[in-house]
């Protein structure tokens, strides 16, 4: 069991750390949400079959249907689809920045709805991650205040709350809810119909010819890493974790987003930036430690 978690802890903190880097690759040459209904597609299709050929498609009762939209909604169409919107105006680094407001909001929602209590362990490791995220972006945060990037930036607040609010709808769970695979395929097929739909509405004609052999292998990689092995797992964790300790894995993305820059864009490593890391995993490891009983 505790195999799988960390494995599952890896996944979130790994494979979405590069969707940044994948987002904006892929958007280059295609549309940004219909980058986001294909990708969401293929993954939602590719755990259908899977579970197909494994006998355990589940037959989906209205509420249950009901319950998958509104998460569908949330989680993907508004989350993933104005995250990936918003990198038409904004660097990666500023995205996956934002981004990390996400354990704030959730833990303010729980602190309000009565879900958690505020201790003093979680509001460390989040101080001292956020800290961390400061230190590697000191120079950026005056981006916040440039006209041309307050569209992006306004976009992504709305998907990292939209995110926080769905964490804590499935986290809440339901009496008769379909298991996680079968919830989760739903979920992204209803998404990846809809985003597609908004897509060709905003721009009815849509030219396949235009898109780079670059941006398609991007979105093939955010279906398969960042949905499906990333997504399965986040859902994985939200069932064994709180929602605020899975939320804190932001903190990581950020620096997996940073060390890709590094390697593939050439960015400079420096020792504020070290620091930075070692502050935002130290975040994560207190804000997740439990003493062994």
């Amino acid at each position: 069991m505790k195999t799988k978690l960390y494995l599952a802890l890896f996944c979130v903190a790994f494979f979405w750390g590069t969707t940044f880097l994948g987002i904006r690759i892929g958007i280059e040459t295609i549309p940004p949400f219909l980058l986001a209904g294909i990708r969401n597609l293929i993954s939602g299709f590719i755990i259908f079959f899977y579970l197909l050929l494994q006998r355990k498609l589940e037959p989906v009762n209205p509420r249950q249907f009901l319950r998958a939209f509104i998460l569908s909604i949330m989680m993907i169409v508004l989350a993933n689809g104005l995250t990936t919107y918003s990198e038409k105006y904004i660097t990666s680094g500023l995205a996956s920045l934002i981004s990390t407001l996400s354990p704030f909001f959730v833990l303010i929602l729980n602190l309000i709805l009565g879900n958690e209590k505020l201790s003093i362990k979680t509001t460390l490791g989040i101080l001292l991650g956020m800290f961390g995220i400061f230190l590697i972006y000191q120079n950026s945060l005056s981006d916040l205040l440039n006209p041309e990037y307050r569209q992006g930036v306004f976009a992504i607040l709305i998907a990292v709350l939209m995110w926080a609010i769905g964490t804590i709808i499935t986290k809440k769970g339901s009496e008769n809810s379909l298991t996680m695979l079968m919830n989760v395929s739903v979920q992204m097929i209803i998404a990846g119909i809809i985003l597609t739909a908004i897509q060709f509405i905003l721009t009815p004609t849509i030219s396949a010819e235009n898109w780079s052999l670059r941006s398609v292998l991007a979105m093939v990689y955010l279906a398969v890493f960042g949905s499906v092995v990333g997504y399965v797992a986040y859902s994985y964790l939200i069932t064994q974790m709180s929602s605020t300790k899975v939320s804190v894995l932001s903190y990581v993305n950020v620096v997996v987003a940073l060390f890709l820059g590094w390697l593939i864009l050439d960015e400079t490593i420096t020792s504020r930036i070290i620091i930075a890391a070692s502050l935002i995993i130290g975040g994560v490891f207190i804000v997740n430690y439990k003493k062994a009983k």
